[in-house]
Order: structure tokens, then C-alpha cells, then sequence
């Protein structure tokens, strides 16, 4: 088994490139990870995609990973197909809850190591298939979720007038189905069209 190692990963939920890692990230000094050269079709499935890998490759890279502070991280492994490179972390499933890219200082180099290497068939199920996968930086998500935060306080906190005006402003009509005015409103969000930018502007100025 191949090896990377001393290098740094961030593993999240959501993929964010390395320009966009926080001061506040559970960064993890890797003393050494598996690492593999795989197609690119099989990259962006992991990169983009829900997937179940086998239970014979979950096995093999079982407590391979070590960390120099200890950090628990049993099923991981570095992913690359000559061209770019990730890290991901699997549950004791064979998911892939967790990824993360690699630092600007570090990608050349590990990506040069592993397309040397032979390439690994991995067998993999996709469980949910990202069929759009929508650019978006990690700030715009984050903001994103603290609109959606608020839709779902006035909601729960029966503020049905500021509902009302926002479905108002965003449709040109009314609407006294709270729970329609609001599912829609978190639909306008989820798109980030015109009608997300005037309920942030809409929200700063009546919260």
C-alpha cells in the first residue's frame, strides 16, 4: 500500500476548496494516509457524489491513517487521478461523509507522487447522484443557511406578517396559507435567484 505523508486536511461535510478553509477548522496533521490513483469518473463521484465504496477496500484501509496528535480517523485516504487530488473520510459503512482538498503548497507534489502509481479498480455504489452541482462558495452557503435559519424562526415563531410581506414582495400577491408562503419563500432561497437577494435585503431591514 502507497503512503502520503506529513501533510494537512481539513475534512468537512461539504467539499470546500483550500482558499476557502477557516481559522476555526478542525485542521488535522496527517503523519501518514493511504493514497491511490483512480479514474477521474470514479474522482468526481467521490467529490461530488453520495457514494458506498466495497467492504473489502473499507477493510483495507482500516487504521491506516496516523495522525501526530492522535486525531481518530479510521477509514481514510487520499484520491487522485494525475490531475487533481482529495481526501476523503468514510463512515464505518463505506460512505463518504467526509472530504476535503488538499493545501496549494502540497497538490502538485502529491499528485505527482500518486499518477506514478498503478491505477486501483475501486467498487462503489452511488447513493444519491448530484446531478447539478451548483458553484458556490463556502461564504455564499453560509449565508445562505442563516437566510433559511430565519425563514424557519419567523415560522416557528408565528410571525405571520413578515411572512406574508415577503411572499408579497417576492410574487406580487398574497397569500394566507402560511405553510405554502413559506415553503415557497425557502425555495426562492434554495435557487439564490433575484428573489434571494430581496428577501436578504428584505430580512436585514425588518430583523
Amino acid at each position: 500500500m502507497n503512503y502520503i505523508y506529513d501533510t494537512y486536511i481539513n475534512f468537512q461535510n461539504t467539499y470546500f476548496d483550500f482558499f476557502e478553509w477557516n481559522k476555526e477548522d478542525k485542521i488535522i496533521h496527517i503523519k501518514k494516509i493511504p493514497s491511490f490513483k483512480i479514474t477521474t469518473k470514479t474522482l468526481l463521484n467521490m467529490k461530488n457524489d453520495k457514494i458506498k465504496i466495497d467492504k473489502n477496500f473499507l477493510n483495507k484501509i482500516q487504521n491506516k491513517t496516523e495522525t501526530f496528535k492522535k486525531a481518530n480517523v479510521e477509514f481514510a485516504a487520499i484520491f487522485s487521478d494525475g490531475k487533481d487530488v482529495i481526501a476523503i473520510k468514510f463512515t464505518n459503512n463505506g460512505i463518504n461523509k467526509q472530504k476535503s482538498s488538499i493545501r496549494i503548497d502540497e497538490q502538485e507534489e502529491l499528485i505527482n507522487i500518486i499518477k506514478r502509481k498503478k491505477e486501483t479498480l475501486i467498487n462503489y455504489k452511488i447513493l444519491n447522484k448530484n446531478i447539478k452541482v451548483v458553484f458556490q462558495t463556502r461564504l455564499e452557503k453560509t449565508n445562505k443557511n442563516k437566510i433559511l435559519n430565519i425563514i424557519n424562526s419567523l415560522y416557528e415563531n408565528k410571525e405571520t406578517q413578515k411572512i406574508k410581506y415577503l411572499y408579497l414582495e417576492c410574487f406580487g400577491k398574497n397569500e394566507t396559507n402560511i405553510n405554502k408562503a413559506t415553503k415557497e419563500i425557502k425555495k426562492e432561497i434554495i435557487k439564490t435567484n433575484d428573489n434571494f437577494y430581496k428577501i436578504t435585503m428584505i430580512l436585514n431591514m425588518i430583523t
